[in-house]
């Protein structure tokens, strides 16, 4: 079988021409820069300019609420409404961070270690930030009896408040019709020997960390009795009007040395 084979043709110079495919090149897409965007005005240039802001916006954003989070202190707090008298679980209280600047001016408990256990002076909401004044101090927990129950009472007389003090002994004090003169009322003592735990106006001057006032009543005054007396106090606190006197040391004149 003949094979065809293929000769270089000859140049008319003289030369051999080279036979070949010839490859058409196209032209590389020419890749926009940033700074050609940013030189360029039009639709692209505000595109990404808005772009970039957002992204910077975006950024600030995250590192302010880092820095606030570094910043602010950490407190606990009561995690729901607990009433007054009662022993602090880990269920009643939370920790959270709050800015400096709210919280009382007698500080704050940063561990929830440091109230679990304590006993409550007064009804606290959900949220407040826990102070020592919101507390019972050891020193008033001594005065309590085994079995006793603290008693918040509501005084029909509310300047008799500002004159009580943590430990004070107090009776508790009701008025009745007299039997023997109709129309006319008398004392009747139903408790005595309670001790003053806390009263309202010592609640209100913790104050609540920028949340509030008090949620104790201006006359309110917490005291410690044994249950059964407890019971009675609270029962006549519903229908009747309730005040204290004050009895115990506190109450006694000082001895006058004779000569």
């Amino acid at each position: 079988m003949a094979t065809a084979t293929q000769t270089p043709r000859s140049s008319p110079h003289g030369g051999r021409l080279r036979v070949g495919i010839s490859r058409k090149r196209h032209p590389r897409k020419s890749q926009t820069s940033t700074l050609q965007i940013l030189r360029t005005p039009g639709y692209q240039r505000s595109q990404f300019i808005r772009r970039a802001l957002g992204f910077v916006l975006v950024i600030a954003a995250v590192l302010v609420a880092l820095s606030g989070l570094r910043e602010n202190p950490e407190v606990v707090v009561f995690a729901r409404d607990v009433d007054a008298g009662r022993a602090l679980t880990a269920e009643d209280v939370a920790t959270v961070r709050v800015p400096e600047e709210i919280i009382p001016a007698g500080g704050a408990l940063g561990t929830p270690e440091d109230v679990i256990g304590r006993v409550l002076a007064a009804p606290a909401v959900g949220g407040e930030i826990i102070t020592e004044l919101r507390l019972v101090g050891d020193e008033l927990t001594s005065f309590l009896v085994p079995g006793g129950h603290m008693v918040p009472l509501k005084l029909a007389e509310p300047d008799l408040v500002s004159l009580l003090n943590h430990g004070d002994t107090v009776n508790v004090v009701t008025s009745q019709e007299s039997a023997e003169e109709p129309g006319f009322a008398q004392a009747l003592t139903i408790a005595e020997g309670a001790r003053v735990i806390a009263t309202s106006a010592d609640i209100s001057a913790g104050g609540k960390g920028g949340q509030g006032s008090s949620s104790g009543s201006p006359a309110t005054v917490l005291i410690a009795l044994p249950a059964e007396q407890a019971q009675v106090v609270a029962s006549a606190s519903i229908s009747q009007p309730l005040t204290v006197v004050i009895t115990g040391d506190r109450a006694q004149l000082p001895e006058t040395p004779q000569d």
